[in-house]
């Protein structure tokens, strides 16, 4: 028997985005198999049970084309990411714009701010991939969100 907060969880907010994704991608077991994850994790998403890392989300957004804030937050359009790059190009291969050092410096001071207010400690790499992952999406809306930055931290955390 489900209760009414884990329908509502599987029925809006992230679990139904990545259903909407995945239906056009295929099943959990080949999403699973294309992000090297298992399928029982990604049905736990689809679920509303857990959510993916930061890592994980990136992988998902690749394989199914899909812009990471909308993924996360429903803001935008699905399907922006479809002009982005290239799909039979490795992730991050698709030419892109010279480095902004003035936003990459306010989105690690950001991510930073949030790591220390949330009291989340990062290893290295994650703390990485959390700082690119966030420079990408701030370049993309034209500065950093804090609500996006604050999900995410809480993602990878």
């Amino acid at each position: 028997m489900s209760t009414p907060l884990i329908e509502t969880r599987q029925t809006s907010g992230f679990p139904a985005r990545l259903r909407e994704r995945l239906e056009r991608f295929g099943s959990a077991q080949a999403l699973a198999l294309a992000i090297q994850r298992s399928e029982s994790a990604v049905r736990k998403w689809l679920r509303g049970r857990s959510e993916p890392s930061v890592t994980d989300l990136r992988a998902i957004c690749e394989v199914t084309q899909t812009r990471i804030d909308w993924l996360v937050t429903g803001r935008g359009s699905p399907e922006e990411a479809a002009v982005l790059r290239d799909p039979s190009a490795p992730y991050g291969a698709a030419a892109r714009p010279p480095l902004d050092l003035a936003l990459l410096e306010t989105v690690v001071g950001a991510v930073e701010a949030e790591l220390r207010q949330s009291g989340t400690t990062l290893p290295a790499f994650k703390q990485a991939t959390l700082i690119a992952a966030c420079y990408d999406l701030a370049r993309d809306e034209g500065g950093p969100d804090p609500q996006l930055i604050a999900r995410l931290v809480k993602l990878a955390g």
